[in-house]
């Protein structure tokens, strides 16, 4: 067993606490997109699932280019008042808000083309906010402490909040402004709900937003200790992205996170579906499986923190890999093979809820210790290049997140088309083929993305020695 690194704090609790709640902005965008976007695109407004893969797919080719862009700038930005990262965040807060907003409240009329290109044009929107505002968010984030340990500690404060946020998407939709009615079999339905609740979650990111920035200004000054760090132009921007990815960590972790989080994506953008015609849950008990998570949010950060110092964190990772594998597969391995109960037994909710939590845990403790792992990966970066880069390489991370909800929905909505799934359909007018192909597609996603990210975890070489030996090396060459 691996000795654990003693902890000295070198941020206070409440200054991670006002950082974990600027999460929000970014929990409340990806629950959204994640889990509503393309059931209300597709299924409420009647868009074709393809025309919505375009538009998610051109946004991922502005993301490429802005979300290293945006890491460059955030990097050489030097302010003694605001450091490398505040000032970004603070202007992006507002606009990422409203057009959030704006994206779930298209006009009446518009027709699959005029709706094809409000989604683009806002959905870009929402993208250059999220990317202006998330990438100085998570670089500050491995600015905030260098001990091993603390990291670690850091973004699991972050993953609560995340989780919080995440959870209360779901509890203010399904039961304040998408619940059943005697109008709509299931709420979700319901395309009237929906702007006002995309509106009051937008609305609680953003206050999020602030709390953050104004809550964790005062690290500003020990950040600028990178002022005097030799500055790079923007327009190297990929040169300095091509010096990263000779790091094998880095790609490794990469490729790692990102096959965790298609399977998230994929997952996320087929619930609501799996839901309402797989499991005919009710809104009260999808509001019972998403409390799953709300208990399990607590121990899963602290487990992720505990298992990372006390197994390092490659082995932490694969663990947490592997149980999101398995419980993200089993429930439609045991649908398909007939040992689930029948749907109308109230078994299946206890079921699929206790998956669900478990699920839970394995993925936040894959995205806790993975940031934790690129907090890592800076110093080794810096040790190359003689240069901090946290926002280029958290920017891969950005860039990955958004990612995992391009190639999350287009395969979502490529299983859709391949089985031909009807749109705009209660759950009693669906035939049997169609919901079993939900099931098929799912256990497939799992199995194929969940063993390629455990994979991945296991060619990652970083750990906490050779951590060690990093910052000593760095600070070696500082003194000289």
């Amino acid at each position: 067993m691996a000795k654990t690194q003693k902890l000295k704090r070198q941020i206070s609790i409440p200054g991670k606490l006002a950082y974990g709640v600027g999460h929000s902005l970014l929990s409340v965008k990806n629950m959204l997109f994640h889990f509503f976007f393309l059931f209300f695109f597709s299924n409420v407004l009647g868009v074709p699932p393809l025309m919505v893969v375009l538009a998610t797919t051109i946004a991922l080719v502005f993301d490429a280019i802005s979300d290293p862009l945006m890491g460059q700038i955030s990097d050489n930005f030097r302010s003694d008042n605001w450091g490398r990262r505040h000032k970004f965040m603070l202007y992006a807060i507002i606009p990422t808000g409203i057009a959030l907003a704006l994206l779930f409240a298209p006009p009446n009329g518009l027709g699959n083309t005029g709706l094809f290109f409000w989604m683009l044009v806002f959905l870009l929107a929402v993208r250059l906010g999220l990317t202006v505002y998330g990438v100085p968010y998570y670089s500050l984030g491995a600015e905030l402490s260098s001990n091993y340990n603390e990291r670690t500690n850091i973004v699991s404060v972050r993953e609560f909040f995340n989780g919080f946020f995440n959870i209360c998407v779901f509890i203010i939709g399904f039961t304040v402004f998408l619940p059943d009615t005697p109008q709509f079999e299931d709420g979700m339905m319901n395309k009237a709900g929906y702007a006002p609740f995309v509106t009051t979650m937008a609305i609680i990111g953003i206050i999020g937003g602030f709390v953050a920035t104004i809550g964790t200004r005062h690290k500003v000054k020990e950040i600028t200790k990178y002022k005097d760090d030799p500055r790079t132009n923007w327009v190297d921007t990929f040169k300095e992205i091509k010096k990263a990815l000779k790091l094998k960590p880095f790609v490794w972790l990469c490729f790692a996170y990102s096959f965790a989080l298609i399977l998230y994506g994929f997952s996320s953008s087929l619930s609501l579906y799996l839901g309402v015609y797989l499991w005919q849950f009710s809104q009260e008990a999808k509001i019972v499986v998403t409390l799953a998570p709300f208990i399990a949010l607590l121990p899963a950060v602290l487990l992720a923190s505990t298992l990372a110092a006390v197994m390092d964190k490659k082995p932490a990772a694969i663990l947490f890999a592997s149980i999101f594998l398995f419980c993200s597969a089993a429930p439609y391995l045991m649908f398909l093979t007939g040992t689930m109960p029948a749907i109308e037994s109230p078994n299946v909710l206890t079921i699929i809820t206790l998956f669900n939590g478990i699920g839970f845990i394995g993925l936040t403790g894959v995205i806790v210790v993975a940031y934790s792992m690129m907090a890592d990966v800076c110093d080794l970066m810096e040790l190359e290049t003689t240069k901090r880069q946290e926002g280029i390489l958290y920017a891969a991370f950005s860039f990955a997140q958004k990612l995992t909800f391009v190639f999350g929905t287009g395969f979502a909505s490529i299983a859709l088309v391949l089985i031909s799934f009807p749109k705009q359909k209660e759950p009693s007018e669906v035939a049997t083929s169609a919901i079993n192909g939900l099931a098929i597609s799912s256990l497939a996603a799992a199995l194929i993305f969940g063993s390629l990210a455990i994979f991945c975890f296991w060619r990652y070489t970083l750990n906490r020695a050779a951590l060690g030996s990093i910052q000593k090396q760095i600070n070696a060459r500082a003194i000289t």
